[in-house]
């Protein structure tokens, strides 16, 4: 009986709580009445939802007196009360922040929707600014077509990416301008992420004219946080530490008794002696196992890697009232770098303020500093000059002494490297401190009419010290010095850099709609840039000891000093129409006039115009009937000259003097002057000509955007050395205008955004493809990779055989090779010119097969964020560039000692009894000449398909942080670099052909961002 009792409360329970809920029905529309499909219902505070089917309908099952939450992309969401209804109709109304979303540009904003130029912006938000990377650049791989961001390198202070907007544009400097708060000339990599609000990348003519001579090769500008108006201060903290590893490298061979069994089995492939022993061979197989300090087997790029770290901390406040706003910041950021000595440590601090005097002038600051300090061990990357010679067989430093060992195998070279003796003998310590400062104040005497001043300061100064300590490194078997290294003795250096460039400007602007559709805005802007710089080193030899590492504690007999300054000025006239007729049709002209010091007079102005005109084809009458699923349709054009001086030193054009020595009399010896340059007078601007044709597309109130891009771009005019070079003797020839490049390419940007119940979703999609063509070269062009009508830097190399000779008979009947020892086991060239040899004359061009920069990048990103949960990922990769592989570490022409094996070496170079394999025969000799040449063999594609970034975080709901005083907090781990597929053999497909082996980093990190 109690059990039935219990059981009856519950039924009228549920039966109650049941009895409170109603099927509640609906239509969604938009303010004309159509109906809106996908919108999102949501039940307030509850966790129910759905979404309305293709004629706006829907259903759900609510509480009677429950609220629900209408939202889709596009339109203002809206809290519905449904107060005992079960049926109703939203309507819901355009999103007017997208309407009148800003796009920054050149000395100014547009409204998106009006844009006739090729511009890309990001949004800088919390997911990117919360990576674990180090640098600006590097956080903008995969998210802008037609931007190609390579990262070579993951050495700490010096990872930033190389950035290329549209491909190679000039033979010359091809990098983008940095324009940070309207200051041109910013290191991008030195501002801290966190104090980035937007990032716009100016692609074509009509955005880029108004930076006339260096915005050819694109601009990209930055625009800092300045502060909510009217909106209540707040204080963010956001902090992550990080854990690094390389993404790929070599595998050591840590065996040294096989590392003395290549170098005897290589000499005797070459015919040539050792000075190797077999019973050197066989002792230390055998007492490697039991005296690791008299026999060591070292893994020596073991113990010069080491799991780096990455800490990364910004605390910032902003506000504003109606007449101020502000935003301040303090970051700073640690890096341990993946190899011993290589630390990098940066502090920024930031002040953006905007105060309105009275209803019509303003003024503002923006400023920032930062300081860096960055150790570097010999040089500034993987020094591949001392890493090839590192050997197992050296103990890197005695456990009980702490003494470096050296090579004790008979018959090493005593010159055989000890990576930790290498990176600690050798070190760098920079450190940099730099100053940005920018003052305006903004008049408006008549409505609708700007008048702006500014004056804007960038210093710096840079202080290096380079260190040669002189080390002993031991041989533990006899108690005695193997090697002092450094053969040149111990060395201090310092070189101190200072300099400064100033911007000032005047600025008057007019905005008004004039008649009724007819909407007007112009600028006019005068600039003057000047930049200066000074060098300053000093060095002397004979320290005292290695403790002390000031000049001061060196000899003064061993000293050297060297000194210099430099200086430029740019004066600039920019200005800017648009005109936008009934918000339909739209025309905008550009153009900027620069006059450099860097011409001879005659040369020194030039002036880049553009024009540009657009057509919102959605916004006619006849549209109507496709703007239910076509919302937004634009069509753009543009034309316009841009220009590069970047091939012109600062005093190229200047006449310069050299001392020369003179007999005087019969043999006294004097010093003079003379010239020792000759001036090409007529040497002018880089100028590139820029088609851009775009079509912008909207479907289902821009849930889903497409934008597309077709462009021409044709520099003319680039610098490069006459030939003449080569007939003159004291003299250097003059730069000459002479050649033209085209490049031609398409981009496409998609964006999906939409949501299924609780859970919202994007998608984005970017994609770019750019092809380029020598179309003149007017001096002498040699053989090679520099050819007419082909691509600029293409694979010039020679076309080899498929696999390696197996055989004597295939070698017979091979073309001759030029070296009477090849053996089986060798790569074999083909002839192409069939005269019996092979020379230069057999090498093929590859037109298809660009070696400097890929035809083609893309981008994926994808985002999702359900109850607090938020997930992003970013897939990234580059295709259409090739390259070989040929470094240090992979040679198979092995020295006659002191040599860094790697496993591949021993499990994968051809052998009678490993004939599958796909290295050539390791010797050391006579043979195999050509197994080292650029050929087909070593040839690989980078394409490569890589997780650039994964982030996962969670918000804590909000009635739980402000019960402490927070407004929100999120926590999240983020990876970068996690995987990469790719059929590139080598350290990284990024990385340019050549032996600076520094791999990219792999991290891992967790992180908390707080609001209150």
């Amino acid at each position: 009986m109690k059990h039935l009792f219990v059981f009856l409360l519950l039924f009228i329970g549920i039966g109650s709580i049941t009895a409170q809920n109603a099927r509640i029905t609906g239509t969604v529309k938009d303010n004309t009445g159509e109906a809106v499909i996908g919108a999102n219902i949501k039940i307030k505070d509850g966790t129910g939802g759905t979404i309305t089917d293709i004629d706006g309908h829907f259903n759900i099952e609510a509480p009677s007196n429950a609220t629900l939450v209408v939202s889709f992309i596009g339109y203002t969401t809206q809290e519905v009360a449904l107060n005992g209804r079960t049926n109703i109709v939203v309507t819901l109304a355009e999103d007017s922040q997208t309407l009148d979303e800003v796009v920054v540009v050149g000395y100014g904003t547009q409204k998106k929707v009006n844009l006739t130029g090729s511009v890309a912006a990001v949004k800088v938000d919390e997911k990117i600014a919360s990576r674990s990377i180090t640098n600006v650049s590097s956080s903008l791989s995969g998210l802008v077509p037609g931007l190609v961001v390579s990262q070579t390198t993951g050495f700490a202070g010096g990872d930033g990416a190389s950035l290329k907007v549209r491909g190679l544009g000039s033979i010359n400097n091809s990098d983008p301008l940095i324009v940070v708060d309207g200051m041109p000339d910013v290191d991008i990599n030195r501002i801290n992420m966190n104090d980035i609000e937007s990032i716009s990348v100016l692609k074509d003519a009509a955005s880029s004219a108004v930076y006339g001579s260096r915005a050819a090769n694109g601009v990209i500008l930055i625009t800092t946080k300045g502060g909510a108006k009217e909106g209540k201060a707040k204080v963010s903290y956001n902090g992550s530490y990080a854990w690094s590893s390389p993404v790929e490298f070599y595998d050591y061979l840590a065996d040294y008794s096989r590392a003395l069994t290549m170098q005897m089995r290589s000499a005797a492939t070459g015919n040539k002696s050792t000075s190797f022993r077999q019973g050197t061979v066989e002792q230390w197989m055998a007492m490697g196992l039991v005296d690791p300090i008299l026999f060591p087997n070292t893994d020596q790029f073991d113990e010069m890697f080491r799991t780096g770290a990455i800490m990364n901390h910004t605390v910032s406040a902003s506000g504003g009232t109606d007449k101020m706003n502000f935003y301040t910041s303090i970051g700073i950021l640690d890096q341990e770098g993946l190899q011993i000595h290589n630390d990098y440590s940066r502090y920024n601090m930031r002040l953006n303020v905007d105060y309105k005097i009275r209803d019509n002038v303003k003024v503002g600051i923006k400023t920032d500093g930062s300081w860096s300090e960055r150790q570097t061990p010999r040089g500034a990357g993987l020094e591949t000059a001392g890493l090839k010679y590192v050997i197992s067989g050296i103990l890197n430093k005695h456990p009980e002494t702490g003494e470096y060992g050296g090579a004790m195998a008979y018959g090493e070279s005593a010159s055989a490297g000890n990576a930790i003796a290498e990176y600690e003998a050798y070190r760098t310590n920079t450190s940099r401190k730099e100053f940005n400062g920018n003052a305006y104040l903004e008049w408006e005497p008549i409505k609708d009419l700007k008048l702006n001043v500014s004056y804007a300061l960038r210093y710096y100064n840079q202080f290096s010290k380079s260190i040669q300590n002189v080390v002993n490194q031991m041989n533990f078997q006899t108690n005695s010095v193997a090697r002092t290294m450094p053969d040149t003795g111990d060395v201090i250096n310092n070189s101190n850099q200072e300099g400064h460039k100033t911007l000032f400007q005047g600025r008057i602007s007019y905005e008004k709609e004039i008649f009724k559709g007819h909407h007007i805005s112009a600028m006019f802007n005068a600039a003057e840039e000047y930049w200066f710089h000074r060098n300053l080193n000093a060095g002397r030899k004979n320290r005292l000891h290695n403790s002390l590492e000031e000049l001061d504690a060196a000899s003064k007999e061993v000293q050297t000093n060297s000194g210099n300054s430099e200086s430029e000025g740019l004066r600039s006239f920019i200005g800017r129409v648009n005109y936008t007729l009934f918000d339909k049709y739209l025309f905008e002209f550009n153009f900027r006039s620069d006059g450099s010091s860097r011409f001879a007079k005659g040369h020194q102005w030039g002036f880049f115009p553009s024009a540009a005109v657009g057509w919102r084809i959605s916004e006619e009458a006849f549209f109507s009937p496709l703007k239910k699923v076509v919302s937004n349709a634009k069509f753009r054009a543009s034309y316009g000259s841009l220009g590069n001086n970047s091939g012109v030193g600062r005093y190229e054009q200047k006449e310069t003097m050299g001392t020369t020595n003179y007999i005087v009399g019969n043999s006294s010896l004097a010093t003079g002057f003379s010239a020792n340059k000759m001036i090409n007078k007529d040497l002018s601007w880089e100028e590139t000509r820029v088609i851009n044709i775009g079509l912008d597309l909207g479907f289902f109130n821009n849930q889903l955007t497409a934008e597309l891009d077709w462009y021409d771009r044709f520099t003319t005019g680039m610098i490069r050395g006459s030939s003449i070079s080569s007939l003159l003797t004291g003299y250097s020839a003059p730069n000459i205008n002479v050649a033209d490049l085209r490049n031609r390419g398409v981009e496409v940007n998609l964006n999906w955004r939409s949501s299924i119940r609780k859970f919202d979703y994007s998608i984005n999609v970017n994609a770019s493809y750019n092809v380029n063509k020598l179309e003149k070269w007017g001096d002498y062009l040699n053989r090679g990779w520099i050819m007419l009508d082909m691509p600029y830097h293409f694979l010039y190399i020679y076309e080899a055989y498929p696999g390696l000779v197996q055989s004597w008979n295939e070698l017979y009947n091979a073309p001759y090779q030029g070296d009477a020892y090849n053996a089986p086991g060798d790569i074999i060239l083909k002839d192409l010119n069939g005269d019996g040899k092979i020379s230069d004359l057999d090498k093929k061009a590859y037109t298809d097969k660009y070696r400097d920069t890929p035809m083609g990048q893309f981008g994926i990103t994808l985002t999702g964020a359900y109850n607090g949960f938020d997930i992003q990922a970013l897939f990234q990769g580059n295709y259409g560039r090739s390259d070989v592989w040929l470094d240090d570490l992979n040679n198979t022409k092995i020295p006659d000692n002191r040599y860094a094996f790697q496993q591949f070496h021993w499990n994968d170079s051809w052998s009678l009894d490993n004939r599958g394999a796909s290295l050539p025969r390791l010797l050391n000799g006579s043979g195999g000449n050509k197994n080292r040449e650029e050929s087909t063999y070593w040839t690989y594609n980078t394409n490569y398909f890589r997780l650039k970034n994964l982030q996962i975080g969670y918000s804590i709901p909000e009635r739980y942080m402000q019960k402490i005083g927070f407004n929100r907090a999120r926590i999240y781990l983020s990876g970068e670099n996690l995987f990469t597929l790719t059929p590139w053999k080598g350290i990284d497909p990024e990385k340019p052909h050549g032996n600076d082996l520094y791999p990219l980093v792999k991290t891992y990190s967790i992180g908390l961002n707080i609001e209150f």
